[in-house]
């Protein structure tokens, strides 16, 4: 029997996720006999003050104040100083990652279902861009930073979404410098090089996502064995090389997708959209043309 976590008023029942800095239980609230997720923040980072003030100051209350049907909302947070514990309970996301359904089961998703589910995923990280808590110091919107299929869960029936993971979200005005945190098959230049980030930083992972959604393919990968090799490779190629034809994994993929996808992934952040409410447009212009495909 595995040595979960005692929380009261929480039952943890099995292991989610585990990253590096956190782990994620499906627990029951014993009050309200719901599912919750149970994030618990590892042993060996609560000393650590950055790390700690960041699970507890961005990721809690971010959850708290943002208010957004595709976001989950916070249950509860708990800081139990004398057992060395600090857990966010959120409500439970029923459902699966669109990782999960285009390698397990969908590969490409055709263009009249891939679409309006990137809206919604547009229309959420906008939301982080524009939202504005006084309490929080938020003033001119939230970077997500680690955008990818894993993090976006379909909810029964796959045709709604939930945006899920702010682990590393961060202040706009705090993006002077990047981290250099993210998955780095998502990350663009300047991410991977500590620079300055901004919305289209996060754009960048969203076009990746989107050529994932069309082609079942990611655009930049490695054939690297060793960790830090493949990260090496993947950033070299995601620096250096042009963005792959979606049509060479999945054949009907239109030509003005290709191109919206190539200016979300330009090289310089200047020259991709500058907003999501930008891509998105350009997305709802192309099914407007092709309107046929697409039941409103």
């Amino acid at each position: 029997m595995p040595d979960y976590p005692n929380i009261p008023y929480y039952h943890i029942d099995h292991l989610i996720a585990e990253g590096g800095t956190a782990r994620v239980y499906w627990g029951i609230d014993l009050r309200s006999g719901f599912p919750v997720a149970i994030k618990e923040l590892k042993i060996r980072h609560l000393s650590n003050p950055i790390i700690r003030q960041k699970f507890r100051d961005m990721e809690a209350q971010l959850y708290l104040y943002a208010q957004h049907p595709r976001i989950p909302k916070l249950v509860d947070f708990i800081d139990n100083a004398q057992k060395n514990q600090m857990f966010i309970i959120m409500e439970f996301v029923e459902g699966r990652s669109l990782e999960q359904y285009i390698y397990r089961q969908c590969g490409p998703i055709p263009e009249e279902r891939a679409l309006p589910l990137f809206l919604q995923v547009l229309d959420t990280v906008g939301f982080l861009h524009r939202i504005k808590i006084p309490h929080m110091q938020v003033d001119n919107g939230i970077l997500h930073l680690d955008i990818k299929s894993n993090n976006i869960m379909l909810l029964p029936g796959d045709r709604e979404i939930k945006l899920i993971d702010l682990g590393i979200a961060s202040r706009l005005s705090d993006m002077s410098n990047s981290t250099g945190f993210g998955t780095p098959a998502y990350m663009p230049p300047e991410q991977f090089e500590k620079g300055r980030c901004g919305k289209y930083t996060d754009i960048f992972a969203l076009g990746i996502m989107l050529f994932e959604m069309l082609s079942g393919h990611l655009p930049f990968v490695s054939n690297e064995s060793s960790g830090r090799r493949q990260v090496e490779d993947i950033r070299d190629k995601i620096k250096n090389h042009p963005t792959p034809q979606m049509r060479q994994y999945y054949p009907f993929v239109n030509d003005e997708l290709q191109t919206i996808v190539e200016r979300a992934l330009r090289k310089q952040p200047f020259e991709r959209y500058q907003s999501c409410e930008e891509f998105a447009r350009d997305i709802e212009n192309y099914m407007n043309r092709h309107r046929k495909h697409f039941k409103r």
